[in-house]
């Protein structure tokens, strides 16, 4: 997936504003420190009206607004506009984002929302619920990493809706949203001005047998028209009742084949991450490829050397001679073994596994560094520290 989106928070303009005054909160109870999440309602419906449109593949675009800050300093995001995500590769649990689908969207960004920034993404879940997936995560924690940065996810089949964003070092799903602009209103009006003065006023009436036998001859007439109704609103219900058991069993079939998709899909962000840990080392290791002709050329002087000690032996004084030589070439030895231990400054995205591979071409030098260097944990090294090489044995 290729996205293009530059990771620098030091360009970003903060708006400084207040919240919208006409916002109203939707969700779970909210806990200190939970990133509040301001979006349009007119905004949040066209979005899920696109996201629904299609629930056989997942659809997908960018949040667009403003990174705010109040005069409390609290930080939080307007969300005002959207835009689709066109020329998409998708299926129903993936959705690729492909080098046409970004110039559309920043053409879209700069024509149509000059002074407004990227504030995430969004995009479907069609029958698999709200969360986020390892392929989800990555494309998160890699792309949309910025602090102001989030993910909407929205289920159309049961209307399923949620944010995710990041809080100390972990992504986690929004208690819940503001909307504001509200179109129709929260809430409902009721005419407060009856009077209250007027009333009904009932007199106590002792009808006559006439009036009796009316009353029974009409109610006997309601009965007889209730009957037949009773019995066709038996009948709907029951068909209702056996529609939705099929469609329940449908969706529990459904169910099981998005279980082995989503399965499938695991598999697939597996073999995805092998791959793309297997291209950073191939491109790490072509650009110190002048370590191994400098290697070469260490091998063919101790080559060398071994073959005049070699000659030397047939000399007369083979006992002197010998003693002598050993002592000579024990110390360059060690100095070229020495010579051998390198030291590595460890840059950005570097893992203990991908310095192995640098340097040994597999896994196996990751015991060697971590005793070199007396690390206890494969996760404890960091930008800038100096790791110890040892030898390369070949």
């Amino acid at each position: 997936m290729k996205i293009e989106l530059q990771d620098s928070s030091e360009e970003v303009n903060i708006k400084s504003s207040e919240h919208p005054f006409d916002h109203f909160y939707t969700g779970k109870i909210q806990e200190p420190g939970d990133f509040k999440i301001f979006i349009k309602q007119e905004t949040l419906g066209s979005i899920d009206d696109y996201l629904s449109s299609d629930i056989n593949n997942e659809l997908g675009g960018v949040l667009i607004g403003n990174f705010c800050i109040n005069r409390e300093g609290e930080k939080f995001i307007s969300i005002s506009d959207h835009i689709i995500a066109k020329h998409t590769n998708s299926s129903i649990s993936r959705l690729t984002f492909t080098h046409e689908t970004w110039e559309y969207i920043n053409e879209k960004l700069e024509q149509d929302f000059p002074g407004k920034i990227i504030l995430g993404w969004f995009h479907s879940h069609p029958g698999h619920t709200v969360f986020l997936s390892n392929y989800d995560i990555f494309i998160q924690e890699n792309f949309f990493n910025l602090e102001y940065m989030v993910a909407y996810v929205f289920d159309p089949t049961i209307r399923e809706r949620g944010f995710f964003y990041k809080r100390d070092n972990e992504i986690i799903k929004s208690n819940g949203h503001y909307l504001y602009e509200i179109i129709n209103g929260r809430y409902n009006e009721f005419n407060d001005n009856m009077d209250k003065d007027k009333h009904i006023e009932s007199e106590n009436i002792i009808p006559d047998l006439n009036t009796v036998s009316k009353n029974i001859s009409f109610i006997q007439k309601v009965k007889n028209f209730m009957n037949p109704l009773l019995l066709l609103l038996n009948i709907i219900l029951l068909s209702v009742l056996i529609y939705n058991y099929f469609d329940l069993k449908q969706k529990i079939i459904l169910k099981d084949d998005l279980n082995r998709e989503l399965s499938e899909v695991k598999n697939e962000n597996l073999k995805f991450k092998e791959r793309l840990d297997n291209y950073i080392v191939e491109s790490e290791l072509k650009k110190v490829g002048l370590s191994s002709d400098v290697k070469d050329e260490k091998n063919k002087t101790i080559k060398l050397q071994n073959t005049e000690i070699s000659e030397n032996k047939s000399s007369d004084d083979k006992s002197v001679q010998n003693e002598n030589l050993k002592e000579d070439i024990k110390e360059p030895l060690n100095n070229n073994s020495a010579a051998e231990s390198v030291k590595y400054k460890v840059k950005p995205g570097d893992t203990l596994e991908k310095i192995s591979f640098l340097f040994y071409k597999s896994r196996e030098g990751i015991a060697q560094i971590m005793q070199k260097n007396d690390i206890k944990n494969k996760a404890d090294i960091k930008i800038g520290q100096v790791l110890e090489i040892p030898e390369v044995i070949e």
